[in-house]
């Protein structure tokens, strides 16, 4: 038997058959052996949209403070002419290292297209951006965002502050 690998929730101490093999997508939870990452960086929280994002951080720099440290080990692999890099170079860096922190999924081709496909659909949509000259703010996914009476009722208890005129 073969663990499952835990990046979700969901998907921790699943257990896979023997038929199964491989890393498990993170969205969908099928094993298999040929897994995609998604990077997601946008200065937000990602956590809060309670979606199995694995926080990693990376490091900026400016080409011109890098230089190379070791070259990749690389072996010719037949009489084609074919390489094969066993492992990757490194490089030093002599100048400021900028931290960014971005979310990653590892998951199958299929739900890559699908998340794709969401992305295409999100941008080709218009903004949701309205006013309804309530004054009622609420903070939805990182944005502020103007809701009715009606609305914040439904989402929430007790009256909400509401800025008129100047005071936003």
């Amino acid at each position: 038997m073969i663990l499952g690998n835990g990046r979700s929730p969901d998907l921790k101490g699943y257990v896979m058959s023997e038929e199964e093999t491989g890393e498990l997508c993170d969205r969908c939870g099928e094993a298999g052996e040929d897994r995609r990452t998604l990077w997601h960086a946008c200065y937000y929280e990602m956590a809060e949209l309670g979606l199995p994002f694995v926080k990693q951080h990376l490091f900026k720099a400016s080409n011109d403070d890098l230089e190379a440290a070791r070259a990749p080990v690389v072996f010719d692999a037949g009489p084609n002419g074919a390489k094969l890099t066993i492992a990757g170079g490194t490089v030093k860096c002599h100048g400021e290292l900028r931290p960014m922190s971005v979310y990653t999924l590892r998951v199958c081709k299929l739900c890559r297209s699908d998340w794709m496909t969401a992305i295409k659909g999100w941008f080709e949509r218009p903004s949701s951006r309205r006013s309804v000259g309530s004054g009622i703010w609420v903070r939805k996914n990182g944005a502020a965002v103007e809701v009715t009476r009606e609305e914040w009722e439904r989402l929430h208890q007790g009256d909400p502050l509401v800025v008129r005129g100047n005071d936003r």
